[in-house]
């Protein structure tokens, strides 16, 4: 049987346009924008749990959110975003 893996990308803009739908990273500068949009998302190879999270914590960071907000939400809008490949290994 083949073998097969996951990937999963986030195109930066997909992710400026989540934080435009949803008003998140308001707080932040440019170069920590740019940050969040190229370095923890775009030019990643293969995003894990471990960063879709990383970038969730840095877009609360950055953004005044309701009290009811959980990074497990936006986690969840950040992984909805992502575009999944499945490769032959």
């Amino acid at each position: 049987m083949k073998q097969y893996k996951e990937i999963r990308k986030i195109r930066a803009s997909a992710l400026r346009q989540l934080c435009i739908d949803h008003d998140w990273y308001t707080a932040g500068d440019n170069d920590e924008y740019e940050h969040l949009l190229f370095d923890l998302a775009g030019h990643k190879e293969n995003l894990s749990t471990a960063d879709i999270v990383e970038i969730a914590a840095d877009i609360m960071e950055h953004s005044e959110l309701d009290d009811d907000c959980t990074i497990e939400s936006v986690a969840f809008e950040v992984a909805r975003i992502a575009n999944v490949f499945f490769e032959e290994v």
